[in-house]
This record gives structure tokens, sequence and C-alpha cells, in this order.
């Protein structure tokens, strides 16, 4: 499987897609129900990606704590840094 390479704007476009359709759900159920959804979908993906990605199964699963690991920390920089955003911001998000 090959990795096309695309722009920053077009990453943060897809990254914008993702949470206008889980918005739509959340319309139709809660947020906390189109979080976890989106969630489940995003853990579920990972996994896939990194089965795709490697040689054969004995390699993926060999990497399964080395993946989970750098995964989990990447996840929780995210989630602090977009947690900051939204408490500098929160009346403007929230309005």
């Amino acid at each position: 499987m090959t990795t096309p390479t695309i722009t920053n704007e077009v990453f943060r476009q897809m990254a914008a897609d993702h949470i206008d359709l889980t918005n739509s759900h959340a319309h139709k159920s809660s947020i906390g129900e189109a979080g976890g959804a989106l969630l489940q979908a995003a853990t579920r993906y990972t996994a896939f990606s990194c089965a795709a990605q490697s040689a054969d199964k004995t390699q993926f699963l060999a990497a399964r704590k080395l993946n989970v690991d750098q995964l989990t920390a990447q996840f929780r920089e995210l989630l602090l840094s977009h947690y900051d955003d939204f408490g500098d911001n929160y009346e403007t998000y929230l309005k």
C-alpha cells in the first residue's frame, strides 16, 4: 500500500470533514454517543492501518506494544493540546 503525500491544508480539511460528520451524528443522538462512535471508528481504522503497513501477520503482532504505546502517546499529546485550546477559547467555541 502506498502512502500519498498531501498538503497540511488537505490534512486539516480531512479532519474537519470527520468532525462535521460526527457533529451531524450528534444531532441525531448525543455528543457522547457520536464521540464514542468516532473513537471506535478511529481505533478500528488505526488497527487496520498498522496491519496494512506490516509485511505480514507476525510483524504486525510483534509491533503491537510499540504501535499501541506510540499511538497512545500521540493521542494524549493531541488531546492535551486541543483541551488547552478549548480552555483558552471556551466562550468562542461554545456559543
